[in-house]
């Protein structure tokens, strides 16, 4: 378990970190709480059977403690030298909400605007740490902190060339796994895992150009999300629901891909990402809600939608939530024997952290217009009975393909918009990740 807080923006210092050697390299953050409060940051480097380098420090590192946020905050760069060449690369850190932490790296292109922020598996830990104990994330291998940093209109071949020539953006591995393709890996695909890590595939089928993105919220042994009274666990609510979707726009010919097609876990940026990578119109988070409200006679489905700032929602984003909000529970209401659970300000709604911005990740981090829904609250004996039949799952996939389908083909708002954005802190999803099989 590490820690490490908020880095303030500053200037540049170019210091150098040489590997000798032409094996790749990887690279760790490293963190430490001094006895002040302030927090220190370091960057290490080392070559495969070797120990860790010194640790490098930037410049401007060290950070009093502050308030959260969830906007990456970065060091000053650095220069590390890799078996591709030199890389000026910088510290990102942001502290989302009670005391939890943060940390990637950044790589600087060459037209001199900075990549994406690039995550370690392990990066997110409580306060907490012992003071002047240096902590450490996951290493980095080189092919991630290279490949991920590409822009995202190309990606870095492993000679260490720009050219994706007629590389897919994505593909379903020979196991059945959506990736994002970051390479080419001899005959192969370089890819970005489920975990985040970069990996080589020998074959896979192209899923470039889906108009929807699915994303099943949960999976795997660290994230399994609610779990109803008849021990129904949202994980597998979500694939399954995910899989009858799937089904529904395939019959309609709407081009669909999902994040996630078995119980494996994948990381929210991971899954934003690979989102993007197909060149999707929408991303459709599905989730089962908890814990259990004031019952009522009509569903307390809930979407959250993405918010331009604090004060505007995305106006796509909000359309498709107005529109799935008011197939859903349409649909949901058919079913008279059932004690809904609801929160008086159920609706489609922003939800902004305390601190600012929109709190949910798979809310936050895509690009394209994307929404979370809240289908009932699986925690809710009534509703985890209905949640498990085939009824259910029949009735809201066809109600989700509907909004769907007149989002992208109509001009239809939709319903049930809640004008006051909710304030919440959510917990921050696991940083642990076991990677699953691609092949």
């Amino acid at each position: 378990m590490w820690t490490v807080a908020l880095i303030t923006v500053a200037g540049v210092l170019s210091t150098s970190l040489v590997a000798a050697a032409q094996t790749e390299p990887q690279l760790r953050l490293q963190a430490r709480i001094l006895s002040s409060g302030r927090i220190e940051v370091a960057l290490q480097q080392r070559l495969d059977g070797e120990q860790w380098s010194d640790r490098l420090l930037p410049a401007q590192r060290f950070v009093p403690p502050g308030p959260p946020t969830w906007h990456w905050l970065s060091s000053s760069p650095l220069e590390v030298h890799t078996a591709a060449g030199a890389q000026e690369m910088r510290i990102a850190a942001r502290r989302p909400a009670g005391g939890r932490i943060e940390v990637g790296l950044q790589q600087r292109h060459p037209d001199g605007s900075w990549s994406e922020v690039i995550l370690p598996s392990l990066r997110v830990a409580p306060a907490g740490a012992p003071v002047g104990r240096w902590l450490a994330s996951s290493p980095l291998h080189e092919p991630a902190f290279r490949e991920q940093a590409a822009p995202p209109d190309e990606a870095v071949a492993p000679g260490g060339g720009a050219d994706l020539g007629d590389l897919p953006r994505a593909l379903l591995t020979p196991a059945g796994v959506p990736v994002a393709v970051i390479g080419r890996a001899g005959a192969g695909y370089l890819v970005r895992t489920p975990c985040g890590n970069a990996a080589e595939v020998t074959g896979g089928d192209p899923i470039d150009g889906m108009r929807v993105v699915l994303d099943p919220g949960h999976g795997g042994p660290f994230e399994t999300g609610a779990v109803g009274p008849n021990g129904l666990g949202e994980d597998e609510l979500n694939l399954t629901l995910s899989r009858a979707v799937l089904a529904e726009l395939a019959r309609r010919g709407i081009s669909a891909a999902t994040t996630r097609t078995g119980d494996y876990g994948s990381l929210l940026s991971v899954r934003a990402a690979l989102a993007d990578a197909v060149g999707a119109a929408v991303l459709i988070s599905l989730h089962h809600n908890g814990p259990t409200h004031r019952l009522g006679d009509s569903p307390g489905t809930e979407v959250y939608v993405q918010s331009d700032d604090d004060e505007t929602p995305r106006s796509e984003s909000a359309r498709l939530g107005g529109l799935l909000y008011e197939e859903i529970t349409t649909a949901l209401g058919m079913f008279a024997d059932v004690s809904w659970s609801r929160l008086p300000d159920a609706g489609v709604l922003r939800v902004l952290s305390p601190w600012g911005g929109d709190a949910y990740g798979m809310i936050r981090r895509p690009v394209i217009p994307a929404v979370l829904v809240e289908y009932g609250y699986l925690s809710n004996r009534s509703e985890a009975e209905l949640f498990a039949t085939d009824d259910y799952i029949g009735i809201a996939a066809v109600a989700t393909a509907n909004a769907i389908e007149d989002y992208l083909n109509t001009d239809r708002p939709g319903s049930g918009f809640v004008e006051r954005p909710r304030r919440f802190d959510p917990l921050a999803a696991p940083s642990r990740c076991a990677e699953v099989l691609l092949e």
